[in-house]
């Protein structure tokens, strides 16, 4: 099934209103201890149960595990036998998406990673846990900062009893502010801040039949600034063979902005 545009369509219906997305704006502001938003059902029916599906079927070895600071969790951004989430990522990778949540959440010039650093599949089991911790702030592939995660979850009749909540804790890391449980379709999206202190520290008490699923993906903004010494400009069509240098001709095409070139 094709996916990609499900997806896009999916979220422009549902969200893709100037209306609604200043409800969610303002929802994602204020909604303490930093800008986070939570929506339930946020992709097409059928899509999370594919993605809870396709995450028993990945081979063992494109998984890793993390277990820093006595956490576990196994992940897989190798989507080599992912199919399904390949066009999640691409549809949440698409301009489309990225102009939504541009809106949504206050970030011009946001960018996503196609290498998926710390993104993808990850997986917990029973007696698992995710000591609350700040993220990462540098993403050394792409040479950007980071701005905004996304958690997309789909466990199948995930339980409270259970733990595996999302816990957003106060700049002091002394004790929970909010959380939220990984249930089918939902989705968190936050805001990146060095004090942004969360995770899913009590330990997981599943049915050792039942795993603790979801998806990650980071967004991020480049603020390198451009050389002085060649600054931006238009293609150029024309040489200056006196001063031996290619150069616009301004009347040309007019005073057109440059992503308007070709």
């Amino acid at each position: 099934m094709n996916w990609d545009q499900k997806i896009i369509n999916y979220i422009h219906d549902k969200w893709g209103s100037e209306k609604e997305m200043r409800n969610l704006n303002e929802q994602y502001r204020y909604t303490p201890p930093y800008p986070t938003l939570h929506l339930k059902d946020f992709i097409p029916e059928g899509l999370p149960e594919a993605l809870y599906e396709e995450s028993i079927t990945i081979p063992e070895k494109y998984w890793t595990t993390f277990t820093r600071a006595d956490s576990y969790m196994e992940e897989c951004k190798n989507l080599k036998h992912a199919p399904v989430a390949r066009q999640l990522v691409s549809a949440l990778h698409s301009p489309e998406f990225l102009e939504w949540l541009r809106k949504v959440c206050d970030v011009p010039h946001l960018l996503p990673d196609p290498y998926l650093v710390g993104a993808g599949y990850m997986k917990s089991y029973k007696g698992d846990s995710l000591k609350i911790h700040s993220d990462f702030n540098w993403n050394e592939e792409c040479q950007t900062h980071r701005a905004l995660s996304l958690i997309l979850y789909f466990t199948p009749e995930w339980e409270e009893q259970w733990n595996g909540d999302l816990q957003f804790w106060d700049f002091d890391k002394q004790g929970k502010v909010v959380s939220y449980l990984p249930e089918m379709g939902n989705v968190v999206i936050w805001k990146y801040h060095k004090r942004g202190f969360h995770g899913h520290p009590n330990p997981i008490e599943c049915p050792d039949d039942k795993f603790r699923v979801g998806f990650r993906l980071f967004y991020y903004i480049a603020d390198s600034k451009h050389d002085w010494r060649d600054p931006p400009h238009k293609s150029l069509y024309w040489y200056d063979n006196d001063a031996d240098q290619p150069y616009h001709l301004e009347n040309e095409y007019g005073h057109g902005k440059l992503d308007d070139d070709k």
